[in-house]
């Protein structure tokens, strides 16, 4: 079974029982608390990997570690670890990110420009997803990558709108050779 899948179930399990005990946000509280300290501690990353450690070193770790989170997510925590599935938590937090974004109606979506966008083309952008997508709320993120000579790039929902000059001159570059 792929690593996406694992971490999935456990995801899916723990957003159902959040819904059904209504905790949802404080569960992703916590969530984006392990998912901050799985992505700023290599150390962490190395405790969780470690095939040397015992099971209940980990669950005793893991415990001490994310005490201040509530029950319902120590709970997962501790079974992961139970099941030999704590080298998961990473992606079980972003599979539980996207599950509770599904749920909220958020939609993530980031552009890429040559140069700084105003606040008024990044709201147009975002008016735009949120129209494509039928998203309630966008959360857009702004890369600036000077290769893409100008024009936008925005990526959202497994799509990408290309509108970079660069890829104008790919395509012009591709017809020509075709000619």
């Amino acid at each position: 079974m792929s690593d996406f899948k694992i971490a999935s179930r456990y995801a899916t399990a723990l957003f159902t029982k959040a819904m059904e005990e209504k905790a949802i946000d404080a569960v992703m509280a916590d969530i984006l608390v392990i998912q901050q300290a799985c992505e700023e501690s290599d150390d962490l990353i190395v405790f969780l990997n470690s095939p040397m450690l015992k099971k209940t070193v980990k669950k005793e770790g893991l415990a001490k570690i994310f005490v201040s989170c509530s029950e319902l997510s120590k709970q997962l925590l501790n079974l992961m670890a139970e099941k030999n599935r704590e080298a998961f938590i990473p992606s079980m937090t972003e599979a539980f990110v996207r599950l509770y974004n599904v749920h909220m109606g958020i939609t993530t979506a980031i552009v890429t420009s040559a140069v700084q966008l105003t606040d008024a083309a990044l709201d147009a952008v975002k008016k735009y997803v949120a129209q494509t997508s039928g998203a309630n709320n966008v959360i857009l993120t702004q890369s600036i990558d000077p290769t893409v000579i100008g024009g936008l790039n925005i990526v959202f929902d497994g799509k990408i709108y290309d509108a970079t000059l660069s890829n104008q001159i790919l395509k012009l570059k591709k017809d020509l050779q075709i000619a």
